[in-house]
């Protein structure tokens, strides 16, 4: 389950932190209110493929960061690819630099690929 998401110079967005409660979240708004940005961003957490376009303008990087709370099977995944940190959470944060790198972060640096993989047992 979605935690939290931190945005910070990500698109248009120069800072943002949404808590999520348990239970149903719903993302509602007009045309331009920003559902995309949100869900953009914590797919860039997830693996997904993001370039220098994504930093905000005049930023020399964009930082996400998604906290999730973590079941048994993927603090096993985890523990097996040396990644364990905090039993029943997980953190994950990207960071895209204004120059086109980019840096996938999980405890500890990891590569970005191996976020996709992770991505299947936070979000079902």
């Amino acid at each position: 389950m979605l935690l939290s998401l931190h945005l910070r110079d990500f698109v248009i967005v120069e800072s943002a932190d949404i808590e999520f409660g348990s239970g149903f979240t719903s993302l509602t708004g007009e045309t331009g209110a920003g559902k995309s940005i949100l869900l953009d961003a914590l797919g860039l957490t997830l693996g997904g493929r993001g370039d220098a376009g994504v930093v905000r303008d005049g930023k020399p990087r964009a930082d996400i960061s998604a906290r999730f709370q973590s079941s048994e099977s993927l603090d096993t995944w985890l523990a097996e690819r040396d990644l364990a940190g905090d039993p029943g959470e997980l953190l994950l944060r990207r960071i895209v630099e204004a120059d086109d790198r980019q840096v996938a972060r999980h405890v500890q640096p990891s590569p970005v690929g191996c976020r996709d993989r992770r991505g299947g047992h936070v979000v079902v």
